[in-house]
């Protein structure tokens, strides 16, 4: 085209025509220009992770176009791309909640990840207003988590493998009856940080400190219980161990005197009768069990018995010599009969 204008221009500053051969072309050039050009409007190339949303004079098709190559009405229909890949939402800042029984909590650093089905990417693209934001609105996963944290208990709520999963239940039951059942599936819910208020916490630190204090006094009181016991146990054993040592002394005892009773005689206690006289003779004998003569000691009452000089002691005396005479004879022969 460039050199069919350029030689008729040279021709017009020469003063000749142009050829009239030239002109047969050139319909043929602007027909096959215009085709390429709607040609290259009527190829729709959709990338991997995509859908094409189809507008027919702004007036939007139910069926998406699926990736790869598709064909368009051109300067007639328009296609839009809807992203069906996996996306993220974060929401900065506390949201505050509270557990079952009311103890206030904050979530805070929470991430969403998303996915919109390539099935329901025409519905969402016409009915959502700018869907790439108000998609998965902050709102939505606030009210969610609030929901969540509602029905786990105190000690539960912040334990994160219990949170999430039932952030990311109630998050899917919200978005379903908001925009029907597989529109949006909720892939996870990530709560990057959650604890109870300053107060409960301060609260928890005190009930902490005293079981701690409680566990502490109860392992003194246990240590100085089995230290009484111990001691009162080897006291038994020590009382247990004195009585029967004098037990065994008693016993020994008594054996020993059984043993010296038996071995005692007539003649052991004759012996003993002898060897304790003190050399005054007896004033009478008896006669034991066997016939055998004891002799009978005269114990004076006081020291004034003796009979000295009283006429009853001359007269005593008197019986005592004739009596001794006698007890003298029978001791001879006692001994004899010995």
């Amino acid at each position: 085209m460039a050199n069919f204008f350029k030689k008729r221009r040279e021709n017009a500053e020469a003063g000749g025509k142009a050829p009239k051969a030239s002109f047969r072309f050139l319909p043929g050039i602007l027909v096959a220009v215009i085709l390429i050009f709607l040609l290259v409007n009527s190829i729709v190339i959709i990338p991997s992770g995509y859908t094409g949303v189809v507008t027919t004079f702004g007036q939007v098709q139910e069926r998406p176009l699926p990736n790869g190559f598709n064909w368009k009405i051109p300067f007639i229909q328009n296609v839009l791309q809807v992203n069906n890949k996996q996306q993220d939402i974060y929401i900065d800042g506390q949201i505050w909640s509270e557990a079952a029984d009311q103890t206030v909590v904050y979530i805070e650093g929470v991430t969403v990840t998303y996915q919109i089905s390539p099935d329901r990417s025409a519905w969402i693209y016409a009915n959502v207003s700018n869907y790439t934001e108000n998609l998965v609105s902050p709102t939505l996963v606030s009210s969610a988590l609030k929901v969540a944290a509602k029905s786990l208990a105190t000690e539960d709520v912040t334990n994160r493998g219990l949170i999430e999963p039932a952030a990311q239940e109630t998050l899917q039951q919200a978005l379903d009856e908001k925009y029907g059942a597989d529109t949006v599936r909720v892939i996870t819910v990530v709560i990057s940080n959650m604890d109870f208020e300053e107060r409960y916490n301060q609260a928890i630190e005190d009930r902490q400190l005293a079981i701690m204090e409680q566990e502490r006094q109860a392992i003194e009181n246990s240590t100085n219980l089995a230290r009484a016991e111990a001691q009162a146990e080897a006291a038994r054993i020590e009382a247990e161990g004195k009585a029967e040592a004098e037990t065994i002394l008693a016993q020994a005892k008594a054996d020993a005197n059984r043993i010296l009773s038996a071995s005692l005689t007539e003649q052991t206690q004759m012996q003993d009768i002898i060897e304790a006289w003190n050399g005054v003779l007896p004033n009478a004998l008896v006669t034991g069990e066997e016939g055998n003569l004891f002799p009978m000691f005269s114990i004076p009452l006081t020291p004034d018995d003796s009979g000295a000089g009283s006429p009853a002691a001359s007269d005593s005396s008197a019986a005592d010599s004739s009596t001794d005479s006698s007890a003298g004879s029978l001791a001879a022969d006692a001994d004899e009969s010995q």
